[in-house]
């Protein structure tokens, strides 16, 4: 059963920071308008699911990034860049996209479509398999959700279980106003896919548009971090793996290089050479 957002910003008692307060609700679409405001974004990153628990890629559906161990924690934590492009040729960019590790069944994904960057909520929960919030990442929300790092526009999340009983998980946007951490979703039941859990850059491309869209921009995942027996500790190789950085190639991007600033808990995708 899902539960409400007003609920799950009533109910918690868990700490989701250091100094950082429990907030408010993040304001969005949910249920048939969160699916209607996605449209073919949501059918294309439905159809990536069995390309992505099998670590098996085509030339339309691939991604890179930090693969989690199931059973590394109950919690992720992460800083994912907001940019303001839009889309085109048939071509989607779920970047970062993320689902913790600990039988998590809601994926926080930052979408990037033809019509502009959206964040959702895809819940994996109990057969649902669908959108379960979605914002439009314009600038209320940069205003509100965003800061900047690494010369970047980012926005912050927190996702752990908020009850064993039911597996229920809860997603937080941190609100840089109140400088407290706003509820954005939440869903309980059985994770409803198998395997591997994730954070990472990841394309659905017809035509290799999106490298133009990009247009010499960073995609960069920071600061990530599981929780492991009570405590947020760095993404790193004893609890996750990241492969060596592909080629731009293989994206059906060439001038695309992706790069490791920290393994495991900062990577990058960058449209032109790495700058750092």
């Amino acid at each position: 059963m899902v539960l409400s957002e007003a609920i799950a910003a009533a109910v918690l008692v868990v700490s989701t920071a250091a100094g950082a307060p429990a907030g408010g609700v993040v304001p969005g679409l949910t249920g048939p308008a969160a699916l209607a405001a996605a449209g073919a974004a949501a059918d294309h990153f439905r159809a990536l699911t069995p390309a992505r628990v099998a670590r098996a890629h085509d030339e339309l559906h691939d991604a890179w990034g930090i693969f989690f161990n199931d059973n590394a924690s109950s919690g992720l934590r992460a800083t994912h860049t907001v940019l303001d492009i839009t889309a085109s040729g048939g071509d989607y960019v779920y970047a970062p996209t993320a689902l913790p590790p600990g039988n998590a069944c809601i994926e926080l994904t930052t979408a990037y479509t033809p019509d502009g960057p959206k964040l959702w909520a895809w819940d994996w929960c109990g057969g649902r398999d669908t959108i379960g919030k979605l914002v439009d990442m314009d600038a209320t929300f940069t205003a509100t959700y965003t800061t900047t790092v690494n010369g970047h526009r980012v926005y912050s999340m927190d996702e752990h279980r908020t009850s064993t009983t039911a597996n229920t998980w809860t997603v937080y946007l941190m609100n840089y106003r109140t400088h407290a951490w706003d509820v954005f979703y939440t869903s309980s039941g059985n994770k409803d896919i198998p395997g591997s859990s994730w954070d990472f850059f990841e394309i659905y491309t017809a035509s290799g548009s999106y490298c133009h869209d990009l247009g010499g921009k960073t995609i960069e995942a920071s600061g990530v971090k599981v929780s492991q027996n009570g405590a947020w500790v760095p993404a790193a190789p004893g609890n996750s793996s990241l492969a060596a950085p592909p080629s731009g190639g293989a994206f059906d991007c060439p001038s695309m290089t992706f790069g490791v600033v920290h393994p495991n808990d900062d990577w990058t995708a960058v449209d032109g050479p790495q700058q750092r």
